[in-house]
């Protein structure tokens, strides 16, 4: 899971970075001595499975790094009230007693919801993809964009993805790593000036066989780098690292 662990750390930063400077000291973000990596690991892997997007996000932010709720809801492009419900939400999942049965509860994503994504995906098939997702879908491309509802993410990532990005020819297919099953997205270049890679990896939620969420890790080459090696695929790294 620590590839995960990467995602939100990258997440993180790009939204700082985004934001207006914050002047601190390093020791005041710093993980007390001490912490096992895997119960961080551990518990980030129960806020991503229990909360919504914006409830995590919230929770992470407040109650992690203590941010400012009205920096928060900037970030979000919401407001402080928004934001203040997120984390009566979040932190009400958080603390249930009967949270342990709700981890249970959570199914992996459908399988035949990403296959369906892979093979759509190879086939350029606009449309198709679109179609997969619920109507009010999240997609965030790491590090760059994220997106609200079907047709902002069939007009923005997707159209990108597949009509705009006409140096490489896109083949996507599903791999599992660690049992949770990933979208590779494999890359040839048109020109034909080297080989096919994983130039990005797709993550996805799904509820009653439609796509709730969707993140792309195209500007996360640790992530690609440790995927790749994991599975054992070529790849080639964009964006930045931590």
């Amino acid at each position: 899971m620590a590839w995960l662990v990467r995602i939100a750390t990258n997440a993180y930063l790009d939204e700082v970075r985004r934001s207006a400077p914050l002047l601190v000291e390093p020791t005041e973000r710093a993980a007390p001595a001490g912490t096992d990596p895997a119960e961080v690991r551990d518990a980030l892997a129960e806020v991503a499975t229990l909360l919504a997007p914006q409830e995590r996000v919230a929770v992470v932010l407040k109650d992690v790094f203590d941010m400012p709720l009205k920096e928060i809801a900037a970030m979000l492009s919401t407001t402080e009230g928004a934001v203040k419900a997120a984390l009566h939400r979040g932190r009400g999942r958080l603390a249930d007693p009967d949270r342990p049965n709700a981890l249970a509860r959570r199914t992996a994503p459908d399988r035949d919801t990403l296959d369906a994504l892979a093979a759509a995906f190879t086939a350029y098939d606009l449309d198709g993809l679109a179609k997969l997702f619920v109507e009010d879908a999240v997609s965030d491309v790491i590090g760059m964009a994220h997106e609200v509802g079907r047709d902002q993410i069939a007009a923005g990532s997707l159209h990108h993805t597949l009509h705009l990005e006409t140096s490489v020819r896109w083949r996507a297919e599903v791999r599992e790593l660690d049992g949770d099953p990933l979208v590779l997205m494999w890359a040839a270049p048109t020109s034909g000036d080297g080989p096919e890679a994983v130039e990005d990896v797709l993550r996805a939620e799904t509820s009653d066989g439609g796509i709730t969420c969707l993140r792309w890790c195209y500007f996360c080459p640790d992530v690609l780098a440790e995927v790749g090696d994991r599975l054992g695929v070529p790849y080639r790294a964009h964006g930045h690292g931590l």
